[in-house]
């Protein structure tokens, strides 16, 4: 008995591995009385570690390899300002052990233990959300006391450029105070951070975007904050999450330039044309984030009329005239060579094999990237001898089209080798860390950007490649208007509902004679598929 309460623990006492960390007689008999914190009653010692957790327990080999932590390493509770603040820590890395992965939370010790010196210095005894300004104000000063920089600059290599970052043990302290809420009796919607899992009707959201939060800390007006959370609570209904990501950049961004220039503006319901029109003045000729600002304006325009809506303000819809709106953009589509579509593709082909059948499948299907990475397992069927593809898209319609028994092929291979490696799945392309969902397309992006300055691809002009996968789709329409092939089939293959982007594609074909196009793209889909064959076991 003693000895498979102290196993539990990860500790035994038989054989090689008596070594037990010191745990003295009185332990073991509060170990075998049954007595410990995850049985319901008080652990003797402050300490938890790694394999005591969820994540670790649950964990496949491989994630134990990946532990970048020493066993003797632990979340340390010892001697924190009062027995609220430990608790709270406690529930608090109990709860991240059910979430994370054994090396993202091993990853977060030196962190947490931080904070428990900064708290015990300063001797802080309650930790509540509602006082996190004070207090990551106080954790900055106590980082500046023991020589830690406030911020920190990292070189993004991938891009070129060097990003100004919030110092690890900040961002940790603020996931403590957000977690402080969890008992207190607030709707998700009355937070300043809303976590998108917690609400409990169906989000439109994007299976490759990882967006977990909505963040109206950006938002310094009080009164404003709280109108803006209402309107984007009825959005959340029937809006996509991207839409109205990009409706909150752009009200922080009016909400920063209230707070400089109008900084008596409390509310939206207080907006003058005067205002608005010194706004547009603004963006003009002093903004520098964006080219355009047109769709900032118009999620701006929405968020502002919905507040009026709401507080039955008609008044408010006056505000904007439809000349206050900058002329739509001209597209310029960005076409590859077919020789640095070559060059680009026979690196690909170096890569994560999985990674490579999701890229050539894109291209071949002339798909959206967030098309081809939602591909279902069952996506396939079979109709008077030939394979049709149902292509469910994330942004309008769901559709099906004819494609080669070669192009079936490789999308069965692409299953088979998820079914091998992962078991049954929804998605054929998966995220390794969660079955759940598909390929994210901020890793796929960062893999080729990789690839292409590790390889050194570079453009006709010359230029370092600036990858894109829609320009790929781009490719694939052009290529069909120079095979004269009609309007709406170039806009059923594509998946566009109406014929407003095939006008695009025609604008930039050469109009030459069909047989000679057809042979190019032939040509061009050969060449993917004769490298496909090189792979290892691939077989057509």
């Amino acid at each position: 008995m003693l000895s498979e309460k102290i196993s539990y623990r990860n500790v035994c006492l038989n054989g090689s591995n008596r070594r037990i960390w010191n745990i003295s007689i009185r332990q073991k008999i509060f170990l075998q009385l049954g007595l410990f914190q995850r049985s319901g009653v008080k652990k003797l010692e402050n300490k938890i570690h790694i394999y005591e957790l969820d994540c670790y327990k649950n964990a496949t080999e491989e994630q134990k390899k990946k532990m970048r932590v020493r066993k003797e390493r632990y979340f340390d509770l010892e001697g924190l300002p009062s027995e609220a603040v430990r608790k709270l820590l406690e529930d608090f890395v109990w709860e991240r052990g059910k979430e994370l992965a054994p090396s993202s939370l091993a990853s977060e010790i030196l962190y947490f233990n931080n904070i428990r010196h900064f708290l015990i210095k300063k001797n802080i005894k309650t930790l509540r959300y509602e006082d996190e300004n004070k207090i990551i104000l106080q954790l900055k000063s106590w980082m500046m006391e023991q020589g830690y920089a406030l911020t920190s600059k990292k070189y993004r290599s991938v891009y070129e450029i060097v990003a100004t970052e919030t110092p690890g043990i900040v961002k940790h302290m603020k996931k403590i105070l957000r977690y402080s809420q969890k008992d207190e009796e607030y709707l998700e919607q009355d937070r300043d951070v809303w976590e998108l899992d917690k609400f409990e009707f169906p989000l439109r959201s994007n299976p490759i975007k990882n967006v977990k939060t909505i963040n109206f800390k950006g938002i310094s007006q009080i009164t404003i904050r709280k109108e803006v959370k209402t309107v984007v609570f009825m959005h959340l209904k029937y809006m996509a999450i991207g839409s109205i990501t990009a409706e909150m950049v752009a009200t922080k961004r009016f909400c920063r330039y209230l707070a400089l220039r109008y900084p008596k503006i409390k509310s939206l319901l207080d907006l003058t044309r005067d205002i608005m029109e010194n706004y547009l003045t603004y963006l003009q000729t002093e903004a520098k984030e964006r080219k355009n600002y047109r769709s900032d304006l118009y999620g701006l325009r929405r968020v502002i009329e919905d507040v009026g809506n709401h507080y039955d303000r008609q008044d408010i819809k006056n505000l904007f005239i439809s000349t206050d709106f900058p002329s739509t953009p001209r597209y310029l589509f960005k076409f590859y060579s077919d020789e640095t579509v070559k060059k680009l593709n026979e690196n690909i082909f170096q890569m994560d094999e999985q990674i490579a059948r999701a890229l050539i499948l894109h291209q071949l299907l002339g798909t959206r990237i967030s098309d081809t990475l939602t591909l279902k397992t069952d996506c396939l069927s079979i109709r008077e001898n030939r394979y049709f593809i149902r292509i469910e898209q994330v942004k309008s319609i769901t559709f099906e089209k004819a494609i080669s028994d070669e192009i079936a092929q490789l999308i069965i291979k692409s299953i088979d080798y998820t079914e091998e490696h992962y078991g049954k799945t929804k998605y054929i392309f998966v995220k390794k860390e969660d079955l759940s969902r598909p390929f994210q397309y901020s890793m796929l992006q960062h893999r080729v950007m990789q690839m292409i300055r590790k390889n050194d691809i570079r453009d006709e002009n010359g230029e370092l490649l600036n990858f894109g996968t829609h320009t790929f789709r781009h490719c694939y329409g052009k290529k069909l208007t120079e095979m004269h092939i009609d309007d709406w089939m170039i806009a059923r293959l594509l998946g566009h509902k109406t014929l407003q982007s095939v006008h695009h594609y025609r604008k930039i074909g050469n109009k030459i004679m069909a047989d000679e196009t057809r042979a190019v793209r032939e040509k061009i889909d050969m060449i993917l598929m004769d490298v496909v064959k090189e792979w290892d076991g691939y077989e057509i």
